[in-house]
């Protein structure tokens, strides 16, 4: 599964279409895309006009991200946002490996990669999880 999403490349508003036969892909696109295509679950609000770069703006939209969704703890298909003081900074999805919960997530300079959750978590002073 995540082999289907490892190719895909960071776009500033990205929510997976191709160019040249890659997807392009944001933080919150990614997430949205991995949820609805690989867990089945409902498809979140598209927020195509919040740009990745405006981190008010990116804090902002997050409200509507999880408008409907529960907070829970880890699990597969959930959503992680994350949050840097008292800002929403970024999100990703959690996606076992081998048994082992870890987050997928895109960033600029970065593209798609996969990180264990704890390692995920390391960088951010709050990670919560919804479902």
């Amino acid at each position: 599964m995540l082999e289907h999403y490892r190719s895909a490349r960071y776009h500033d508003g990205g929510r997976g279409e191709r160019v040249g036969g890659v997807r392009l892909f944001d933080c919150y696109g990614l997430v949205r895309a991995v949820r609805a295509e690989q867990y089945g679950l409902p498809l979140m609000p598209e927020l195509g006009d919040v740009q990745p770069r405006d981190s008010r703006q990116v804090h902002r939209s997050s409200s509507a991200a999880v408008h409907g969704l529960a907070r829970c703890e880890a699990q597969p298909g959930a959503m992680a946002l994350c949050w840097q003081g008292s800002l929403a900074r970024h999100c990703g999805v959690v996606v076992p490996v081998n048994d082992r919960l870890g987050v997928l997530e895109c960033e600029r300079g970065i593209n798609v990669r996969w990180q264990p959750l704890r390692a995920f978590c390391r960088d951010y002073s709050t990670v919560e999880f919804y479902t």
